[in-house]
């Protein structure tokens, strides 16, 4: 996890597990296998990153949310718009699975 001021740089995989956490945040049968605060730190970010980000997905829903979204999150939510939940969970597992590994 960064420490001091040194900020977690996004790439397209954390966002995808973002959309898929964002997705599901309110049906624990399709959760992750791991608490928010684990999937930050093995993503190498902050819990309160990974919520905010998951936040920006529900603002692009027109579901309230935090509105300074990222253009790579954008891109993201437009690219799985018609990704289903499973096929989500799938990749975010995987991406979770590689990123452990490397640490």
């Amino acid at each position: 996890m960064p420490s001091g001021n040194q900020q977690h740089e996004w790439d397209e995989s954390d966002d995808l597990v973002a959309l898929y956490l964002y997705r599901t945040r309110r049906d624990n049968a399709v959760a992750l296998p791991r608490k928010h605060a684990e999937i930050a730190k093995v993503l190498g970010m902050s819990e309160g990153s990974l919520i905010r980000r998951r936040e920006n997905f529900a603002h692009l829903d027109n579901k309230g949310g935090l509105s300074h979204v990222a253009k790579q999150s954008i891109r993201i939510h437009e690219r799985h718009e018609k990704t289903t939940n499973a096929e989500l969970r799938s990749m975010a597992l995987r991406v979770l699975e590689a990123k452990a590994n490397q640490q």
